[in-house]
């Protein structure tokens, strides 16, 4: 019975081993899809206006993110009669429109 008992802890211990593995693993995996590589030049310079403004490169590279989604063009460029002469179904998207 205590064999059994021993038996029943150790594999309930080994399942927690590897439920907490893979939930370490896939947050790993999360994590790197977020990750982005600069070139070393910009790093090292990024790095030296960091120190001098008191923040991080993190913090820098988010402003300028921030600063050039703000002004990105989100306008979809309109679609030419070539391209509709080309591709003969782009003229639905005008009709659907003219419905609206």
């Amino acid at each position: 019975m205590v064999n059994n008992y021993k038996r029943f802890i150790q594999n309930q211990f080994e399942k927690a081993k590897s439920t907490a593995s893979e939930l370490i693993s896939s947050r790993s995996e999360e994590e790197e899809k977020a990750i982005i590589e600069l070139n070393p030049q910009h790093y090292v310079e990024l790095k030296a206006i960091a120190d001098k403004q008191h923040t991080t490169v993190q913090a820098i590279i988010d402003g300028i993110l921030v600063q050039y989604l703000a002004s990105a063009p989100y306008e979809i460029a309109p679609i030419t009669t070539g391209q509709k002469e080309d591709n003969p179904l782009l003229y639905l998207d005008g009709i659907c429109k003219l419905e609206d």
